[in-house]
């Protein structure tokens, strides 16, 4: 049996002012044919758990396309349009597939094309016909009905942090694998509910998403269920598909246990609030033990689509006189001037640079230590064996602690990016996160505690900050009507 391996996986934060480009997707991953196997094999990854899975079962996995890119803003029409092609015709070459499984994050905004996720299927569809296909999404996917219609069967991530990706390629392998050797397909059905959701209220450990996930692991528990999905989604993208999307693919009665779902998870939407402090009580927690305390800038989400320079957070640092604190931020302006001086110490006017939103920059002063272009290899929970290349590197020593500046934008799910340079996050008396929930998969085993700062940026925590040019209406809780609310708790109910 042969599966192909593909995908282009991206989370598009279209508030965020810099576009996705084909450059993004090759610094970050584009791997195709032979390679994507070769590449992608022992890592966490949803590929590398499909391809894990293949060898387990005896089946062999043949590479197609897969292109990825960090969250940022748009993708480029051309950068997309180049990989679906490309895609689409190694999958028309490849002789004698018998599925497929994609690799999709559910969450991209391509210029030009409002579905892309459920486009790459259908143009996969053309071309191989009724061959099984298997999918699996991301926590934060906006899923459409076109995309649950197309793909034979969906397997969304289950985790916040994000930690099962691999699984979740080793499952949809497994169900396309399931699909060739019975000769049957799941009975599918997709409920979205008209509810936004904010990633820090996201967590799988914390309520209500703890209670919820495990509803959908009960539905998963009977035999007769295939595939069974709560996925919050993504608040920060212009687009139709926003909103909870709950999925079951099932041997029978798929809708009657997709309302079933959607109901409790409509139940408790109240619960997705979560409230924040202001940036300087947040640094003022810095300055007391227990330590590492982990100060979230929320807005500043780089793995949400936020550039990661906000210096908010380092302002507040100084007023409080706090030290010992680490903090990573993208600014290759200032790693360009850094590395183009001679001698240590030297003073920096660091982030801010990206929009004046997220300024003004922090006066950086004392000793740099300074680093070539720096690469790594994640080895915690967080995509496994996936290498990441941060660009060069200046680090200054400032009064109030490490500042890691980047030439390339890195996300805090690991802690090996300051490893790399020589910096200790245990031992800091803060760590600065630009993240939401994945930070924890970074510090969450060692963080004493975790203040969350309402900070200026692209992904911020109240969604009424944002002004949409394009959503659905009504949604919750930007609108609030019992009327309809009513409504949509009736029509969940109803036979």
């Amino acid at each position: 049996m042969r599966i192909g391996l593909g995908g282009i996986w991206q989370e598009t934060n279209t508030f965020s002012p810099q576009p996705t480009t084909w450059e993004d997707f090759r610094r970050y991953q584009l791997f195709e044919g032979p390679e994507l196997v070769s590449a992608l094999a022992g890592t966490g990854t949803e590929l590398g758990g499909a391809i894990a899975a293949a060898r387990e079962h005896r089946v062999q996995p043949v590479g197609l396309l897969f292109g990825a890119a960090l969250p940022a803003g748009t993708v480029d029409r051309v950068a997309f349009e180049t990989m679906l092609r490309a895609l689409v015709e190694r999958a028309r070459a490849a002789p004698d597939l018998d599925g497929l499984v994609l690799s999709l994050h559910g969450a991209m905004v391509v210029d030009g094309h409002p579905d892309p996720e459920a486009e790459i299927v259908a143009a996969l569809r053309g071309v191989l016909g009724e061959l099984p296909i298997g999918v699996s999404l991301d926590y934060h996917a906006n899923v459409s009905p076109a995309l649950a219609r197309g793909a034979d069967v969906l397997c969304g991530d289950r985790s916040y942090p994000h930690v099962d990706m691999a699984e979740r390629g080793a499952e949809a392998l497994e169900l396309v694998v399931r699909m060739v050797r019975a000769g049957s397909r799941p009975d599918r059905h997709l409920v979205k509910l008209p509810l936004l959701t904010v990633p820090h209220a996201q967590e799988d450990a914390a309520a209500p998403m703890r209670q919820l996930l495990a509803a959908a692991g009960a539905l998963r528990a009977d035999p007769d269920v295939w595939a069974a999905s709560a996925l919050p989604g993504f608040a920060y993208a212009e687009t139709d598909r926003l909103g909870f999307t709950v999925y079951v693919a099932a041997r029978a009665r798929a809708a009657e246990r997709a309302r079933e779902l959607a109901a409790l998870v409509w139940a408790r939407r109240a619960e997705f609030a979560a409230p924040l402090v202001g940036p300087d009580q947040a640094a003022a927690a810095a300055t007391e033990a227990p330590h590492p305390v982990v100060l979230v800038d929320v807005a500043d989400n780089v793995g949400g689509g936020s550039p990661g320079d906000g210096a908010v957070l380092l302002h507040a640092l100084a007023r409080a006189r706090a030290t010992g604190a680490v903090a990573v931020l993208w600014d290759p302006a200032a790693v360009a001037r850094a590395h183009a001086a001679d001698g240590t110490p030297m003073s920096l006017r660091v982030g801010g640079h990206s929009d004046p939103l997220m300024g003004p920059p922090y006066p950086a002063s004392g000793p740099v230590r300074r680093y070539g272009s720096v690469s790594y290899l994640r080895t915690g929970t967080y995509m496994r064996g996936q290498r990441v290349e941060m660009g060069r590197v200046a680090v200054v020593e400032d009064r109030i602690g490490e500042l890691v500046l980047t030439e390339h934008r890195v996300v805090p799910f690991d802690d090996d990016h300051l490893a790399a340079v020589g910096v200790r996050p245990r031992a800091a008396r803060a760590i600065v996160a630009k993240g939401a929930i994945a930070w924890k998969a970074a510090f969450g085993g060692y963080a004493a505690r975790a203040v969350y700062a309402r900070t200026p940026g692209y992904c911020p925590a109240a969604v009424d900050q944002l002004t949409y040019r394009s959503r659905p209406e009504p949604l919750y809780p930007l609108e609030r009507d019992p009327r309809w609310e009513a409504g949509v708790t009736a029509a969940l109910v109803r036979p």
